[in-house]
């Protein structure tokens, strides 16, 4: 019996150096993102995952090395083909200076396949409900940006992302600000989205509870560049996990499903 043909990484990173301006954060990066499946960024506060995660969108431009989607090298792909394949979801929801409601905020996500100008279509207002309604703010539609509580900013960024209708989804910690409900529902979407749908999943997260939970593979961020990628068994360790964030973790069996699951060490 044949072994199953891995697929070709639709996004990759090749010796990347990533940082801003001169500064540089990352170097000497290789990474390989593969469709229909979940890619886990992790690291201590200030390692690089966000700069890494927007290098890999685009939205930084690499300080050396190369991104390539679908074969060909981002820096000479047009911008708004990158943001039809690619689309990224950042951590800070920044407050717009228009009194914007969340369906028009939504809509944003369709200007890379109609331009910022042209009306919405038929099909552009069905992916925009759809893609609030998956995220559970329908109910929200005509609320202005400014009257909404974190965590339903939180969720309108990631609808706007969907209605880019991306083959890769850039998470940039995505359970920020949501409550145990809406991260249980978050973690079992982007599981969908990859598994069901065939999305290419790169996420950052803080939160190493979380990991086992969504990710197929984890890459492990410290020191200047990636220093272990892997499964999560493989990347969920103590003897790795502890010489990068402290020794005042520990890594137990999760009660149903066996996997990893990083907790703070009680002293």
């Amino acid at each position: 019996m044949k072994a199953e043909k891995t697929p070709d990484p639709i996004l990759e990173a090749r010796n990347l150096a990533c940082g801003y301006g001169k500064c540089e954060v990352l170097s000497g990066v290789n990474l390989d993102v593969q469709p229909g499946k979940v890619l886990a960024l992790i690291g201590p506060n200030g390692a690089g995952k966000t700069t890494l995660l927007h290098t890999l969108g685009g939205l930084l431009p690499a300080l050396g090395g190369d991104v390539r989607c679908e074969g060909v090298s981002l820096r000479g792909r047009h911008a708004r083909a990158t943001a039809r394949t690619i689309a990224l979801a950042p951590q800070r929801v920044t407050p717009s200076a228009w009194p914007l409601s969340v369906t028009e905020a939504v809509s944003l996500g369709r200007a890379p396949h109609r331009g910022w100008f042209m009306p919405l279509t038929h099909e552009d207002r069905q992916v925009i409900d759809a893609s609030m309604a998956r995220m559970g703010i329908t109910s929200l539609a005509g609320r202005v940006l400014s009257t909404l509580s974190g965590g339903e900013a939180r969720r309108v960024v990631l609808a706007r992302a969907l209605a880019q209708t991306p083959k890769i989804l850039l998470l940039d910690e995505p359970a920020t600000y949501l409550d145990i409900k809406y991260q249980a529902e978050l973690i079992s979407l982007v599981r969908t989205l990859a598994h069901e749908d065939g999305l290419a999943i790169v996420l950052t997260l803080h939160d190493l509870a979380l990991v086992s939970l969504c990710a197929d593979s984890v890459a492990l961020v410290a020191n200047g560049g990636l220093r272990m990628t892997g499964t999560v068994s493989e990347v969920l360790r103590e003897d790795v996990l502890r010489p990068v964030y402290g020794e005042n973790l520990e890594v137990l069996s999760h009660p149903k499903s066996g996997m990893p699951v990083v907790l703070p060490k009680i002293v």
